[in-house]
């Protein structure tokens, strides 16, 4: 009886584990597809305005205040490469566009003001046939 007793516990102890681990591997914003365009050009606005409220880890730095009220009508693609995105984020009013390279898997690989960069830089770990 005492053994059995244990036996129910342990069940139930794995199976609640194993349907919890479930729900940790399943959570929001993890995702596994590759960026789609849109997706890429909404990364693009989101991170011209990141730039403008902190430095950005590339050579343009952090951004004047205006690149923060950018809409979606100011990006466009600029180059649909292999394993990436060159998206580029028009500012009017400072009279600069900033290229930024996204990998399929929505990292930044590059900020700058020329849409020019290295052929060495960073590839996705995202294969480019998958879509995108």
């Amino acid at each position: 009886m005492k053994r059995q007793l244990i036996n129910i516990v342990l069940f139930r102890v794995f199976l609640i584990s194993f349907l919890w681990s479930q729900f940790a591997l399943a959570h929001e914003g993890h995702e596994h597809a590759p960026v789609s365009i849109k997706s890429a050009l909404e990364i693009g606005v989101k991170t011209a305005k990141n730039y403008a409220a902190s430095s950005s880890p590339f050579a343009v730095g952090k951004l004047p205040a205006s690149w923060a009220s950018l809409t979606d009508a100011d990006v466009s693609i600029y180059e649909n490469g292999r394993g990436y995105y060159v998206v580029a984020v028009n500012n009017v009013q400072e009279a600069k566009t900033l290229y930024l390279k996204i990998l399929l898997d929505g990292a930044i690989a590059g900020a700058n003001y020329t849409g020019n960069f290295a052929a060495s830089s960073s590839v996705s770990s995202i294969s480019a046939s998958s879509g995108g």
